[in-house]
């Protein structure tokens, strides 16, 4: 017997015990299994990519309630596919300022800017 006969023979019997999976099942298992292989390896990059999103988009919002920063985190955060709690964290891990105090700031700056003659 060759070593993967012997897998597969342990496959479908030890290991499943009584209640076998089939090939098919198992296919699936696997591609699932590279699926999140990939997304946690892409995970850094999305979510540096999310931060610095969010924060051009906070310079573009023209109310800065609770509402409409948390809407536009749900919705970053959803398209990035991260936790908007992991979103929130490390946009303050690089700015050192909350979402919202950072879109009061950005807001701040701009209405207080020189203006030109």
């Amino acid at each position: 017997m060759r070593l993967k006969e012997i897998t597969e023979a342990a496959q479908s019997v030890t290991i499943q015990g009584r209640h076998p999976i089939s090939a098919g099942a198992r296919g699936l298992m696997a591609a699932r299994w590279k699926y999140d292989k990939i997304v946690d390896a892409a995970a850094p990059n999305n979510t540096k990519n999310a931060v610095s999103k969010l924060a051009s988009n906070l310079d573009g919002i023209e109310k800065t309630d609770y509402a409409t920063i948390n809407g536009l985190m749900q919705e970053i955060s959803h398209e990035f596919v991260i936790d908007p709690k992991q979103l929130h964290d490390a946009f303050i891990k690089k700015y050192n300022l909350t979402p919202d105090a950072f879109a009061v700031k950005l807001k701040h700056d701009r209405n207080n800017r020189p203006k030109s003659i």
